[in-house]
Parts: C-alpha cells; sequence; structure tokens
C-alpha cells in the first residue's frame, strides 16, 4: 500500500470527471474497494498521509493563510463531500511536481565524513 498509489489515484480522477463523480459518491470503504479492483493498492491511513500535507500546501504556499479554521480554503471544504473536494479545491491547484513533492520519501541523512 502507497501513498504514490493515492496520488496516481487522484490524478486519475482528477483527469476523468465522470470517474470522479463516481467515486466521490462512495463512502470510505467502498472506495478502497473499488479502487483496488482498479489495480490501485492504498490505505485510509495512506489517504490521510496524503490528503493532509495537500491540504497544508494549498492554504500555506499557495493562499498564504494560517493553517487554522479560518483559512480560505477551510470554509470551502464544507458541504462537501470529501474527495471532491479534495480533487477539485486542492489537487487542481498544484502542479504535478507539487503533488509529487508531497508523497515523495524523505532525502535520506547522510553520514558525517570521517565515520
Amino acid at each position: 500500500m502507497s501513498r504514490e498509489s493515492f496520488l496516481q489515484f487522484l490524478l486519475t480522477v482528477r483527469n476523468n470527471p465522470i470517474r470522479l463523480a463516481e467515486y466521490d459518491r462512495r463512502n470510505l470503504s467502498q472506495l478502497l474497494f473499488h479502487a483496488r479492483a482498479e489495480g490501485f493498492d492504498f490505505s485510509a491511513e495512506d489517504v490521510a498521509d496524503v490528503a493532509g500535507p495537500l491540504e497544508y500546501s494549498v492554504i500555506v504556499n499557495k493562499d498564504h493563510d494560517p493553517f487554522d479554521e479560518t483559512s480560505r480554503l477551510w470554509r470551502e471544504m464544507w458541504g462537501q463531500r470529501h474527495l471532491g473536494y479534495l480533487v477539485t479545491k486542492v489537487v487542481w491547484r498544484l502542479s504535478d511536481a507539487e503533488l509529487q513533492a508531497i508523497v515523495a520519501p524523505p532525502p535520506k541523512a547522510t553520514e558525517p565524513e570521517g565515520r
């Protein structure tokens, strides 16, 4: 299971409004089941591990808002289904490079020379 797989899923539904509409009406368990049947391999934890940093990036880096309930993005979330909101209000605002950077594993620490 992977965060990368969830990002690929987000990119797939971002580029296909019909599939987004189909998935958006499903609850998380159904989304996981059907996405797995289509070859995606991610868990609920992967969804949370990707969604939070994506939202943070838009709020702090794009909107320059505080990361709290006063952010503009926070207000746009209310009354929307989570997947549709995540794709149309968050994913669409980030470049593919920004999206990839969020799910990339952190760089490995290097040993100081002489050890």
